[in-house]
């Protein structure tokens, strides 16, 4: 097995331990859009010994200018991103262990996804700051070193951490109420590529004995500019994390029935038997398959998802979303 990745093994920082290490390690991706479908490629491609990636989404066409190994099939016939993904990846390397969930990261069940599945390490392929929050304190309670990356227009920034600190909550302190989405500001795919290779790059140093770089990495793929930035001493004496193990985030179990995400859409959570009785929702399903229900009501677009989730498309007005989350709510009863 060795010779399949000789050439990388002949860069001797790396070197055969390194390969070898490679070889035992198990990664957990969280997202399989478009930073955590490239690093999932990347690291089946060099020969990671476990891989398990976490997604809840389906394949659209407006995803695939960006996200690895997906096609237009996959979109057409709605498959679940982690389905379609595993698929791919077993094709390039049977000898790594895939484990796809389709699910929601969420407070509620984190903490259980770490402990029962016990990665080595977590890389960052989530799309928006909340949930990333979220994973900075559940693998800091758990000593897990987790590499968080995030692209949006041509910009983007990669910093692995380990339990010691300075964590994200150091770095970046008060999570922004309105952070920036590609959905909303775009994004390039040479961003995307060099974000999750930089990731990647992280894992490469750490699973080779080197360690994290401890820098604070930004780079613009379209001024092509790349900058690093040590930041020891941003450690805060008196982070509510790092310092105080004080995990606010993973201490809200209760989620949230209608929430903004970016662009016009709100999320809907019901009952997971949504699913099973959407035909007495209002509106109309124009598509289905065995993960998600496509539908349209009035001017609205929507997506059903097995677990109960539902993503409504065409407004940004919460009062609105509020009154139709209501109107579908009573049709299930």
């Amino acid at each position: 097995m060795i010779d399949r990745y000789n050439r990388q093994v002949r860069y001797a920082p790396f070197g055969e331990a390194g390969q070898q290490q490679l070889m035992h390690t198990h990664v957990m991706v969280m997202g399989a859009g478009a930073l955590g479908s490239h690093i999932a490629e990347l690291l089946v491609r060099m020969g990671i010994g476990q891989l398990t990636i976490i997604d809840m989404d389906i394949v659209e066409r407006s995803n695939l200018h960006r996200q690895a190994l997906y096609d237009e099939d996959d979109a057409e016939q709605l498959r679940p991103k982690v389905t379609a993904l595993t698929a791919k990846l077993q094709r390039i390397n049977k000898e790594v262990t895939v484990t796809p969930l389709y699910q929601e990261l969420t407070p509620t069940n984190i903490e259980a996804l770490l402990t029962e599945h016990q990665p080595d390490v977590v890389l960052d392929g989530m799309d928006h700051f909340e949930i990333r929050y979220l994973i900075n304190e559940a693998c800091h309670k758990y000593q897990i070193p987790w590499i968080y990356g995030a692209a949006v227009g041509s910009k983007g920034t990669v910093y692995a951490i380990d339990f010691t600190g300075p964590c994200l909550k150091c770095v970046l302190g008060t999570m922004p109420e309105t952070g920036e989405s590609c959905a909303i500001n775009g994004v390039i795919p040479p961003a995307i590529y060099q974000v999750a290779s930089t990731e990647v790059s992280e894992l490469m140093r750490f699973v080779s004995g080197h360690g994290f770089s401890k820098k604070l990495i930004t780079l613009d793929a379209f001024q092509l500019r790349y900058q690093t930035m040590n930041i020891d001493a941003l450690k805060q004496a008196d982070c509510p994390v790092c310092a105080q193990g004080d995990y606010e985030l993973l201490n809200q179990p209760q989620q949230q029935h209608l929430q903004k995400l970016c662009g016009r859409t709100f999320l809907c959570r019901f009952d997971s038997t949504a699913f099973d009785y959407a035909d007495y929702f209002p509106g109309k399903i124009t598509k289905q398959n065995d993960y998600v229900k496509l539908m349209r009501y009035d001017d609205y677009q929507l997506t059903l998802f097995r677990d109960g989730r539902m993503n409504i498309y065409g407004t940004d007005d919460a009062n609105e979303a509020k009154a139709l989350y209501h109107t579908f709510s009573k049709a299930l009863k």
